[in-house]
């Protein structure tokens, strides 16, 4: 069954075949899709379909990616993948009309908190490019600390070099951050 989490404001729900029209809208913004690793620019409906097909045919013990629904509807996704060392990373992004309203800070501290509490994680990872302050701020304030810097391709800007800022938060640090919060 699909694990739905819900925040103060957000609920984090599972992709539907509806939400193909403003992935491709919100996604297909350059100023979202260079941010991100993997995703194409122009990002087309046959990208948003197979997007669609790949996230309901993968299995949710290998990764599980969630709508980030606003007042307004679809906002933008987020998803773990778990890595061959069997830890999760989250990835993630939000439609250029919601940025700066705490969304992704919401939906990331629901996503980190079923990674230890749900999946029992002794750490998590992630990780955004130098430049991308919005994403690495969120990551700061979900306790994510930074380990190291790779170069990285991002495809929506023609496999340039973008420096990577690889982050991680483990059980311990997220356990402090939990009883200081109480």
């Amino acid at each position: 069954m699909f694990p739905e989490l819900n925040t103060n404001r957000r609920v984090l729900r599972q992709f539907r075949q509806d939400d193909l029209e403003p992935i491709c809208a919100y996604i297909g913004n350059y100023e979202v899709s260079k941010m991100l690793t993997v995703v194409p620019y122009p990002y087309t409906k046959a990208d948003g379909e197979w997007w669609l097909k790949h996230i309901n045919e993968t299995p949710l013990n290998e990764a599980t990616n969630w709508v980030i629904e606003s007042a307004d509807g679809f906002a933008g996704a987020i998803g773990i993948r778990i890595l061959e060392d069997g830890h999760p990373r989250i990835g993630y992004w939000l439609g250029e009309p919601f940025w700066g309203k705490g969304y992704m800070s919401e939906a990331a501290e629901a996503v980190v908190n079923y990674c230890f509490e749900a999946l029992g994680a002794s750490k998590v990872t992630s990780g955004a490019f130098e430049e991308n302050d919005g994403s690495l701020n969120v990551l700061a304030k979900n306790g994510f600390q930074t380990v190291g810097s790779r170069p990285d391709k991002s495809r929506a800007r023609k496999e340039q070099d973008v420096t990577l800022i690889e982050v991680e938060l483990t059980r311990d640090l997220w356990e402090a951050m939990r009883a200081v919060a109480v």
